[in-house]
């Protein structure tokens, strides 16, 4: 474990969608529900949200933040109504902040920059698109440049690429 950080759980609570740890009481109901859980046992969501509170800001946000699959199982079983897969989002944005962004997460936003697209269009979904009438697909990158350049995502996925580096250095 690492150094503690008593504001941590202030800090989350005031990024957008993390003011759900404020009203987490560790009843453990999302974890009995979480899918990732079943497979993962690094990723308890419980214990996430406990680690959140007691201000182990390292560990929660360079190991545990990218586990979650969004399925918000977690929201319709607690009875505080305390969204974790909402604090997982604040959690997100503050390690993509510290450049702390997995490898697959940055070649997407990469393709995103490079293409307008997630993922990029392959020749058989061309051939696919063609039989089926469809128009050809747009190659534009503008609108997914502007708005990456707008928000400053782009400086987040150089940081993650610089920091990554450094890691494997």
């Amino acid at each position: 474990m690492s150094a503690v950080d008593p504001n941590f759980m202030h800090e989350v609570a005031n990024t957008p969608r993390g003011e759900g740890v404020l009203t987490c009481i560790q009843c453990g109901r999302c974890t009995s529900s979480c899918p990732v859980t079943r497979f993962l046992d690094e990723h308890n969501p419980r214990r996430l949200m406990e680690m959140i509170i007691l201000g182990f800001r390292s560990d929660v946000l360079h190991k545990l933040p990218w586990y979650c699959l969004s399925c918000f199982t977690c929201l319709d079983r607690c009875p505080q109504r305390g969204d974790v897969g909402e604090v997982v989002f604040a959690i997100r944005s503050l390690a993509a902040r510290e450049g702390d962004i997995p490898h697959g997460v940055v070649e997407q936003a990469k393709n995103l920059l490079n293409t307008g697209r997630l993922i990029p269009t392959s020749e058989f979904m061309h051939r696919q698109r063609k039989a089926l009438g469809l128009p050809e697909t747009s190659t534009s990158t503008k609108d997914a440049e502007t708005i990456m350049k707008m928000v400053g995502f782009d400086k987040m996925i150089s940081k993650a690429r610089t920091r990554r580096s450094e890691l494997t250095e």
